[in-house]
């Protein structure tokens, strides 16, 4: 009994080409069960509770009643990981609305102008990151760092703020 049959069957079963797809499918199934098996890599450095601040100056009082105790914060500017970059726990009106903001004027001078209709918050939020030295990454993939000023965002609001403090 030959090996090969005259129409490229092996022991006049299966074909060479069949058996070739087979094979091709088994080496994939098992490329692909080994690689979503294994650990990735960090995967084994512990994320730790990160406590943050970031203060928004200049908030219209609307935008601050949008701001909610539990809401998730996020920056779509930069990866987050698809992520909250926190969530916030804790807010504290630092100026209440009509009260004078500090303008600097062109000369470098200051004064005092009216800011009509806005408050200057300081939120709290707690993320899940790595800490390395004095280095923060939230989500793994977003730096933190005390003075970054950025656009945040939560489901109902929009503001711009600066980390204040990272605890």
């Amino acid at each position: 009994m030959k090996i090969v049959d005259h129409n490229g069957r092996l022991f006049g079963k299966i074909s060479v080409i069949d058996l070739l797809v087979i094979l091709v499918v088994a080496v994939m199934a098992a490329a692909l069960y080994f690689k979503s098996s294994q650990t990735h890599t960090g995967s084994t450095v512990a994320e730790q509770k990160i406590t943050f601040q970031v203060r928004a100056r200049g908030v219209d009082s609307y935008v601050a009643d949008a701001v909610q105790i539990g809401d998730g914060l996020y920056d779509k500017d930069y990866s987050s990981g698809g992520r909250a970059i926190g969530y916030i726990t804790d807010i504290q009106v630092e100026r209440s609305p009509g009260t004078k903001l500090a303008d600097e004027l062109h000369d470098g001078a200051a004064a005092l102008v009216e800011a009509e209709d806005t408050v200057d918050l300081l939120i709290t939020l707690e993320g899940r990151g790595l800490v390395d030295g004095k280095r923060y990454t939230i989500n793994r993939v977003y730096a933190l760092g005390v003075n970054s000023s950025r656009t945040y965002y939560t489901k109902q609001a929009q503001f711009v703020g600066t980390v204040a403090g990272i605890f």
